[in-house]
């Protein structure tokens, strides 16, 4: 099995063992899967860009500040896995673009992975492989492309000759190779650049020559910015306004938010971005009522009623206590 098949599977594996195991130290975590601790983090970190959709409770989440501060994993919003996932013929046309895109921009075991899925999901589907979509990205120098995609997969530095386009020159540099993604027709390299001692974007199809180098990368990829660098929020972005305590700031760390207003009381009114209600109830009955919604008034009567019929739940319990 090659490598990259092989950590897919064991991705796979570790969301019903960690739901099973919640709360399990990390390093028991490596250890059940017979790897280092390092590999088990970063996979964790993969994780939470996984799910069926691109806002939370639509992605597998993880407690990052107990994972940072205790070393332990308690993965969250994970339920989805369990259900088998349905999608329509023009879904499983969208996806397929999007396999075709990233294919473009693959190599090496990448590119054996995604053929795969594409076979399955065109038998699946009922839509065949060679079906007339041509997906045209700017054109990479193969031996460009293979060099980034190993010095991503290897955590080492790249040194590339790059041009720049409107100053019409080319540079050379060293970099720090953090992520690849396609935007707008491009395929791009976030990269800790350290001939200007800061985090750039490059255009992949602007690197003239790249060679992998021995030395380890030296920087790591801020988390916040990565994320919403991938799905950036806008206004027609799914939201509630909600209301967090004056002790419970600890939340903006968890949860992806923009602040509204500071009120004098020291609360702070802002703005939780996620499209799933059942995800959004979660989230406020997680924080013990230090998160209220405002608005809009369904989403806080749901709350409300979901509030109740667990504390009604409890035998010495009543449905008003506490809501």
């Amino acid at each position: 099995m090659n490598p990259s098949l092989k950590q897919v599977v064991r991705m796979l594996a570790m969301v019903p063992y960690l739901q099973s195991n919640q709360g399990i130290p990390l390093a028991d975590l490596a250890r059940e899967f017979k790897i280092k601790p390092a590999q088990a983090q970063r996979e964790l970190e993969i994780m939470m860009l996984t799910g069926w959709g691109e806002y939370h409770g639509e992605l597998i989440d993880f407690d990052v500040t107990a994972l940072q501060d205790e070393g332990v994993v308690y993965i969250r919003d994970a339920e989805f896995m369990a259900r088998p996932l349905r999608i329509s013929r023009s879904e499983a046309a969208a996806l397929m673009v999007a396999l075709r895109t990233l294919r473009q921009s693959a190599a090496g075991d990448q590119a054996a992975v995604i053929d795969s899925a594409l076979a399955k999901l065109g038998e699946a589907a009922g839509t065949p492989v060679d079906t007339p979509v041509d997906v045209l990205l700017p054109d990479v120098d193969p031996a460009v492309q293979t060099a980034v995609a190993e010095a991503l997969a290897g955590k080492r530095q790249l040194h590339m000759v790059y041009a720049t386009e409107t100053r019409d020159e080319q540079t050379e540099r060293v970099v720090d190779p953090h992520r690849a993604f396609t935007q707008d027709g491009h395929r791009y390299l976030s990269a800790w650049c350290h001939k200007v001692e800061a985090d750039r974007l490059f255009r992949v199809d602007r690197i003239v020559a790249a060679t992998v180098l021995e030395a380890p990368v030296t920087t790591d990829a801020d988390e916040r910015t990565r994320l919403e660098d991938l799905f950036p929020q806008g206004p027609d972005t799914p939201s509630v306004l909600v209301e967090i305590a004056p002790d419970a700031e600890w939340l903006f760390d968890q949860y992806r938010m923009d602040v509204v207003e500071e009120r004098p009381d020291g609360s702070v009114r802002a703005r939780l971005f996620g499209s799933d209600p059942t995800w959004l109830r979660r989230v406020v009955m997680r924080a013990g009522g230090r998160m209220r919604v405002v608005e809009p008034g369904g989403v806080a009567d749901d709350v409300r009623g979901s509030a109740r019929s667990a504390l009604a739940a409890y035998d010495e319990g009543s449905p008003d206590q506490g809501v």
